[in-house]
């Protein structure tokens, strides 16, 4: 993948997380020019969301032992609409088969 592809990417994924801010239940949007399917978008949330968080639980073990909860629910506050929309269109007993955090 290229710049141009990354941007184009990353991009979408803003809009996505923008459109959802009101109802981050609703359908979402796929720009078919960028994911093939709600489940390649969803991957690509879970990816940003994953990155987050791998970026501040190495942060919190410089300081010292980590709070992996705490750490989690920190980004959850920070990052609600990602948190939600991954909450809404991921059902809790996909969360392992995906690679994510409930």
């Amino acid at each position: 993948m290229g710049w141009a592809d990354h941007y184009r990417r990353r991009d979408a994924l803003d809009a996505v997380l923008r459109d959802a801010r009101h109802d981050p239940s609703a359908p979402l949007i796929v720009d078919p020019d960028v994911f093939g399917s709600a489940n390649e978008l969803l991957l690509a949330l879970d990816h940003r969301w994953q990155n987050k968080l791998t970026a501040r639980m190495e942060a919190a073990a410089l300081e010292g032992r980590v709070d992996e909860d705490r750490v989690t629910a920190e980004l959850a506050a920070d990052e609600p609409v990602l948190r939600a929309v991954l909450d809404a269109h991921l059902p809790l007993g996909s969360y392992r088969a995906v690679g994510m955090t409930p």
